[in-house]
């Protein structure tokens, strides 16, 4: 119950009669107090019988303040502890404490109202994007492209069996252009976002532009850096670059630990007899990782004169922008002198992701200068939409190709092998099936399941995850778009970006910890226009965080199916078959143990 309640605390003049008489009764009681303690200090000073006053000793002094402190906590006693009936019974006593007293309140307001939402004011970049058709077949043939291409460039377009442009690579490629002729006069190129579906071209909407305003270049430099999140998908641009790059004096080089430091340092630069460092490349492609090693540690490997910076998948990670010259990141500031200056010309920027960041903090790292927004993942403009709560932490509702088909199938843990197992076996073995997971752990005992369920039928299974070496893991995907591996298990290391032609499945074994990861696993099928199948199994715990995880995208969750798959796990001997893995993981664990003590022996 509480002692007294001041409500001048929200400007109230006026309170219960109730509180009023309790707070006057106290005060009154708390004056009182004060003139006794004055009258005590009073009579603690003794005058003496000449007129001078004695002056009471320090030992004196703490025996009276005692004295007054005990009698004080006597009355205080007295007056406020409540009895054993008033700690039991409720208090009808109305307590005028504002509900919300924790919140700051302005003094002297009339009354406490309702703090409203705070409602999130995009820029107008993001606000007002320019839109691109998510219909495949509505871009341009090759023959109508001669006013924006150069003619060698289509002539390797259509040796790589290329006849017409998607959409996204027919409006970013013109905007591009045009950009590069305005920069030739002085103007400051605007960056580029483009945020579009997996498997919409987003490639070569950035590759054919930077090679075409490189190609006229006369002294060697880096001028051109992309910056991709894994190795799988850095390697892919790469060779995407080097096919786009054979009828050029250009160079590209990859940094991803595919090589040795050092031969990628030589790969970079060269030193001359002068003792000077010269670039022996224009573009390089890079991991974020091994970018930031050859910074630091690679004598004469500069980005001064870099004229373009890629990010692909862009919103993963961004710390690694630090470690880049000033110059890379911020535009200078815009005046007269610097405006009329070629030489302060800031770094176009180009951002590409299926699921590009509206995160305001995740954009103002990246310094964009006057920004576009190209995409086709945007909300309903005629609708009212809270950003926060209906679009997720990027652009908008994602969008899929005509072409992709989404499936949801609901079971039990114990039968998540046997419906894999089925979707398997009922597809054609001549097509390539991915399946995703989300650990190498899990993906490494899901590989010895079914390749011991699909031994007889002479199917082949791979495995990828983190815990693969660079070279193995190079090895594995190069089999697998070979066609020698026809059911490949995958951590989320493959998720990303990669194009491999030609997988018709795509299932997530375990369900995905974020919207994102959803969006870059159904996306390596359906791809170019091509068909795919993208399947989601989930146990019963799981469906309400994948609905809202769906919502979160604003995208209407599939109808989720349910398999008969008794008959299937009598036919295949399901115990017999899960007692293997059982002792297979037991060996294998039994052999690396004896691994351990042999190199323990050694030392």
């Amino acid at each position: 119950m509480s002692l007294f309640v001041v409500n001048t605390y929200q400007g109230e003049e006026q309170v219960q009669s109730e509180t009023s008489n309790h707070l006057s009764t106290l005060l009154q009681k708390i004056e009182e107090r004060k003139k006794r303690r004055s009258g005590a200090k009073e009579n603690t000073l003794d005058v003496k019988s000449n007129g001078q006053v004695d002056i009471p000793t320090p030992a004196k002094k703490r025996r009276i303040k005692n004295a007054l402190r005990k009698k004080n906590s006597n009355i205080t006693n007295k007056k406020i502890v409540p009895t054993s009936d008033q700690l039991i019974a409720p208090s009808n006593e109305k307590d005028v404490r504002p509900k919300d007293s924790h919140k700051f309140v302005v003094l002297g307001s009339e009354s406490h109202k309702k703090q409203r939402a705070v409602k999130r004011i995009l820029p107008d970049w993001l606000a007002h994007p320019e839109v691109i058709s998510t219909d495949l077949n509505s871009g341009p043939d090759l023959t109508e492209l001669t006013t924006i291409l150069d003619d060698n460039l289509i002539k390797v377009l259509k040796k790589n069996g290329i006849k017409k442009l998607f959409p996204v690579q027919h409006k970013v490629i013109t905007w591009l252009n045009k950009s590069n002729k305005e920069r030739t006069m002085g103007w400051w190129p605007r960056d580029v976002c483009v945020s579009a579906p997996t498997g919409s071209g987003k490639t070569l909407a950035y590759v054919l532009p930077i090679v075409q305003a490189l190609q006229t270049r006369l002294v060697q430099k880096v001028r051109c850096l992309v910056v991709l999140p894994v190795k799988e998908l850095a390697t892919q641009v790469y060779k995407v670059i080097s096919k786009y790059l054979a009828h050029t004096n250009l160079n590209v080089t990859l940094l991803s630990g595919v090589l040795t430091f050092k031969q990628e340092q030589s790969n970079l630069v060269r030193k001359t007899e002068n003792g000077e460092y010269i670039s022996r490349v224009d573009i390089v492609v890079a991991t974020p990782g091994h970018l930031i090693d050859h910074i630091e540690k690679t004598v004469g490997f500069s980005l001064d004169a870099l004229r373009f910076l890629v990010i692909d998948e862009a919103d993963r990670a961004t710390d690694w922008l630090q470690h880049l010259p000033p110059h890379c990141l911020h535009a200078p500031p815009l005046t007269t002198s610097n405006v009329f200056s070629s030489s302060s010309i800031p770094t176009q920027k180009l951002l590409f992701s299926a699921t590009l960041s509206q995160d305001p903090e995740k954009i103002s790292r990246l310094g964009l200068f006057q920004p576009i927004l190209f995409t086709s993942v945007i909300s309903d403009k005629d609708e009212d939409v809270n950003l926060d709560k209906e679009v997720g932490n990027f652009i908008g509702r994602y969008t899929v190709p005509d072409e992709l088909t989404e499936r949801v199938i609901e079971c039990s843990a114990t039968h998540k092998p046997l419906v894999l197992l089925h979707l398997l076996s009922k597809s054609d073995p001549s097509e390539r099936s991915l399946v995703f997971t989300n650990s190498g752990k899990m993906a490494h005992r899901l590989t010895i399941l079914l390749r011991s369920f699909l031994k007889e039928e002479n199917i082949s299974v791979g495995e990828l995850s983190a815990n693969f070496s660079p070279k193995q893991r190079e090895a594995v995907l190069k089999s697998f778009a070979d066609g020698n591996i026809q059911v490949l298990v995958s951590s989320d290391a493959l998720a990303r970006g990669v194009d491999i032609p030609g997988i018709k499945l795509v299932v997530s074994y375990d369900l995905p910890k974020y919207i994102e990861g959803y969006i870059h696993r159904a996306g390596r099928t359906g791809r170019a226009g091509t068909p795919g199948t993208a399947i989601s199994v989930l146990t019963p715990n799981q469906v309400g965080a994948f609905n809202k995880m769906l919502k979160s995208a604003r995208k209407t969750t599939p109808k989720f199916e349910k398999l008969e798959l008794e008959a299937l796990a009598e036919s295949i001997d399901y115990e017999k078959h899960l007692e293997m893995l059982k002792d297979t993981l037991q060996k294998e664990q039994s052999e690396y143990l004896e691994r351990r003590k042999a190199i323990k022996r050694k030392r």
